[in-house]
């Protein structure tokens, strides 16, 4: 593939990115986004040419390949920001989302975010608690929710 045909296809997957993580960030004000285009940043160029309906023509949660339900990015981005308690009821959420199909840690983490340790945390402090049950080891390790 030559070059010229490479950069629409490059600019047009930046512009898509550019809006994926806009919408995750609800939080941000317009004010916000003016500090980005004034300081002339990277991305500034495209920013520049995004319209509001592009940003409001949210496509909705993107699908995953795991067979799991859509992840939803606004909550991705909130439970990065979670603690203890907060955090747990995040995770027995998703779990819970599965309507009962034992999960791996990895559809957790591609839907609660943080590092592995956080999750390991709060996967313990819930089956310590009976909220969630385990079977497995190591890759084979699968999460549903406990029978309370």
């Amino acid at each position: 593939m030559s070059s010229s045909h490479l950069e629409p296809l490059l600019r047009a997957a930046e512009r898509r990115a550019v809006l994926m993580v806009l919408r995750s960030h609800p939080e941000w004000t317009l004010e916000h986004l003016a500090s980005l285009l004034a300081h002339d940043g990277d991305r500034a160029p495209v920013l520049r040419k995004l319209t509001l309906g592009e940003l409001l023509d949210d496509p909705g949660p993107v699908a995953r390949i795991d067979g799991g339900p859509p992840i939803d990015h606004a909550r991705l981005q909130a439970a990065k920001r979670l603690r203890g308690p907060e955090f747990d009821q995040c995770v027995h959420e998703v779990i819970a989302e599965a309507d009962g199909r034992p999960v791996a840690a990895k559809y957790l983490r591609a839907r609660v975010g943080g590092p592995r340790w956080k999750l390991q945390g709060s996967l313990r402090r819930l089956i310590a608690a009976g909220r969630v049950q385990r079977s497995g080891t190591t890759s084979t390790t699968r999460y549903w929710i406990g029978v309370a």
